[in-house]
């Protein structure tokens, strides 16, 4: 036996609980799941919202109403608890469920008018816009409070997505909500296992856009980066846009803002976004959001007031999306000089009258414990003269004296005590 319940006035509820104390006035506002007038003493500043007290309203209400059979009462669900969305989206308003789209990680409900014991219950959202809901999300804790009133929980979907209870292809909108009461066969049931189902609209609010990444993480901010941004409803199932810009929060100093130079929504799921970021940046993170009407996508770095404990911070999936400016690269240092070396630029044979033969070596820097070699053959005796003025304790000549002749034509190298050798000097003279 399935018994399908639509959603009716509850206006019978309320008269019944409190009477003429709730007629509708201009004061009174609407909720937005069957057009149920609340009474304007629920209304509360969107700041400061005594969950307690309005949910008491409708524990109050439910208790009052005398179970009644036959009477197809209608559902109403609001928020069990003040629920927390991210800066800069849309608030949700005491006793309205539009805006859950948004919450932060669980969103705890209660269920009005549904008149059985419920113990299932679930959420089809229209993804497509073609007005039939179509993508189911179970609801978890489902249990009844008292005849009339239901709790539910649409818990957070770990582990993809811990920050929050909606599929990313929910884009919000009016969805349908559905209570059941699964009864299965058994020694007191001889009709066999049936359901009990009520059904009513839920308004959840247009979900603000969702990024899930930027890509690439990093790079060098003297030059226009081009980033990939994937997320979710960046247009809207009917094809509207969803963001109308791009940009990135410096972290930890959120004056410094840099709006995207250029953006283009390549898909609903897909952003490409031009940012000239600035050398004045280098080293610095950037926290990437897209905003439009519907909210500015949740990047969190701190825990906004009312969120569930345990609720993680950056994104939907508790992932920080961020672009790191890369570290300005040092100049390059001036080059180091090469060591100093003696220098050899000139050579001259020179035979004495007693027939010996000399060879005079001419340069700079010449240490007078320098070796020397010619043609790789280390001559007998050196002799250092005319002291080096720029280089106090060398000299510039050297008398090479003994071996000479067998060593030439050759190769002249002075090799200073402690330094490399001087660069090689080809003397090609030979003895007279």
């Amino acid at each position: 036996m399935k018994i399908i319940y639509q959603c009716t006035f509850l206006l019978a509820v309320i008269f019944f609980a409190f009477g003429p104390s709730l007629m509708v006035s201009a004061d009174e506002e609407k909720s937005p799941s069957c057009n149920f007038p609340f009474p304007a003493a629920m209304k509360t500043a969107t700041k400061h919202w005594n969950a307690k007290a309005a949910a008491d309203v409708w524990l109050q209400a439910a208790s009052a109403l005398p179970k009644r059979v036959g009477f197809q009462q209608g559902l109403l669900a609001i928020p069990a608890a003040p629920i927390a969305v991210a800066p800069n989206q849309p608030p949700v308003l005491p006793g309205n469920t539009k805006g859950i789209i948004n919450a932060l990680c669980d969103v705890p409900l209660y269920i009005l008018g549904c008149g059985f014991a419920a113990n299932a219950a679930s959420i089809t959202c229209d993804t497509n816009g073609d007005g039939v809901a179509d993508l189911a999300i179970a609801l978890n804790n489902v249990g009844v409070v008292n005849r009339n009133l239901v709790h539910a929980t649409i818990a957070s979907l770990v582990p993809q997505l811990p920050g929050t209870a909606f599929p990313l292809a929910c884009c919000g909108g009016t969805a349908s909500l559905t209570v059941i009461q699964k009864v299965s066969a058994g020694d007191d049931n001889i009709f066999g296992g049936y359901e009990i189902k009520a059904t009513c609209p839920i308004e959840l609010g247009i979900r603000a856009p969702v990024v899930i990444s930027a890509s690439p993480s990093s790079g060098d901010c003297a030059i226009s980066q081009n980033l990939q941004v994937p997320g979710s409803c960046f247009l809207l199932p009917d094809g509207s846009a969803n963001v109308t810009a791009v940009f990135a929060v410096e972290k930890g100093n959120p004056a410094n803002v840099i709006q995207a130079t250029r953006f283009v929504v390549l898909t609903p799921n897909l952003i490409d976004a031009l940012f000239d970021l600035g050398s004045a940046n280098a080293g610095k993170t950037f926290l990437i959001y897209a905003s439009g009407a519907n909210g500015t996508s949740r990047n969190l770095t701190t825990l906004p007031p009312n969120a569930p404990v345990g609720c993680p911070l950056g994104n939907e999936q508790g992932l920080e999306v961020s672009f790191t400016c890369a570290k300005a690269k040092a100049p390059p240092a001036d080059p180091v000089p090469p060591p100093p070396t003696a220098t050899v630029n000139q050579c001259r044979v020179e035979r004495s009258d007693t027939g010996s033969v000399s060879l005079t070596i001419s340069g700079s820097r010449l240490h007078p414990n320098a070796v020397v070699t010619i043609g790789g053959v280390i001559p007998k005796k050196l002799k250092f003269k005319h002291a080096d003025a720029d280089h106090p304790g060398f000299f510039r000549t050297i008398v090479v004296k003994g071996r000479v002749c067998a060593s030439l034509p050759g190769t002249v190298i002075v090799h200073n005590p402690g330094e490399n050798s001087s660069p090689p000097f080809a003397c090609n003279l030979s003895c007279p």
